[in-house]
């Protein structure tokens, strides 16, 4: 079934002095508004069939992260004119950030926005941390297979002006997706609301626990649910945890110790990207995730060109200048 379009909301700007400082703090001297707050038509996500669905989130149900604990999380600023637009992302290579398509695209014409408009934040779970690195961007990358009107292979990666300290974090390979079961725990993380109705936005780094379902299940609570492209999630008994406004572009995360299962407690490794959720960010609903196995080519072909920082050109060389007649000469033997 071909997926309705999604009415585009206009809330209330969230331009209060939350968002005012954010915009102060990286010089734009706008007001900043969460990208539910308002949605102009070209922005606007697509509905799936059975409920509204909406292509920007963030985490509900969650606790903040303390410092360090996602080392590799992005906070991501659009600004257009007077409005910017909030979104997470990941570092996967030093001058590279994975997030969703939807944030860096054009959602009619499928166009990429300005790469100047772009402010990147990394080495922190608040943007306004002192000591966090903000970063500008050079250029936007969505992915060839981004299929803007059902919501599909929805990435995208943003080109630092300079390579960042935060380390990269580490991605599933296609052996671990393939042990990523129904019923395996992982892990959501972005900045944005706490729920549909809160009005200012979040400014701390949230995490918040779910589980894995099955394809069958997706499908049948997710659709149109792509099996081999998507990843959905949701958290029982309790259905307390969801993503909303805020976060889309950011991680689902799963584990992998030293062995390459995913059972253990070990290193944390981001199986998916959040996209869509279901409802007013009802966590009853699943949310929705691209599957990183199916844009690895492409992701692993742009982290390959980005691997190392630029290296810096050798001092050029300084010209003899000849002894002036005042300086002491050494005479020949």
């Amino acid at each position: 079934m071909r997926p309705k379009r999604l009415v585009p909301l206009r809330g209330v700007l969230l331009c209060a002095l939350a968002s005012a400082a954010v915009a102060l703090a990286f010089e734009t001297g706008v007001c900043v508004a969460h990208d539910r707050a308002w949605d102009p038509p070209e922005r606007g996500a697509r509905a799936r069939p059975h409920t509204v669905a909406y292509a920007h989130e963030s985490i509900i149900g969650g606790t903040q992260a303390h410092a360090g604990s996602f080392p590799s999380l992005a906070y991501v600023i659009d600004i257009q004119g007077q409005f910017a637009y909030q979104c997470t992302g990941t570092v996967v290579a030093p001058s590279l950030v994975l997030t969703a398509g939807h944030c860096v695209a054009n959602m009619r014409t499928g166009a990429s926005h300005t790469p100047s408009g772009f402010r990147i934040v990394t080495g922190a779970v608040d943007p306004l941390t002192p000591g966090a690195i903000v970063s500008t961007v050079l250029g936007v990358i969505v992915y060839p297979g981004f299929a803007r009107k059902v919501d599909k292979g929805d990435a995208a990666l943003l080109v630092l002006s300079h390579p960042v300290t935060a380390p990269a974090i580490a991605l599933a390979t296609p052996s671990d997706i393939d042990r990523l079961k129904a019923g395996t725990p992982a892990v959501m993380a972005g900045w944005g609301l706490t729920s549909f109705a809160q009005r200012l936005p979040t400014e701390t780094l949230e995490s918040a626990n779910t589980v894995v379902q099955g394809h069958k299940w997706c499908a049948g609570n997710a659709p149109p649910f792509y099996a081999k492209s998507e990843i959905c999630a949701i958290a029982p008994p309790s259905y307390a945890t969801g993503a909303c406004s805020g976060d889309s572009g950011g991680p689902l995360l799963a584990q992998r110790p030293v062995g390459g299962t995913l059972k253990g407690t070990s290193e944390p490794i981001q199986v998916g990207i959040a996209v869509h959720v279901y409802g007013r960010c009802s966590t009853r609903h699943p949310s929705v995730f691209v599957s990183l196995e199916s844009i690895s080519a492409w992701l692993h072909t742009w982290i390959a060109a980005y691997k190392r920082p630029p290296v810096s050109p050798s001092p050029a060389p300084v010209p003899s200048v000849p002894p002036s007649p005042t300086s002491p000469v050494p005479l020949s033997t």
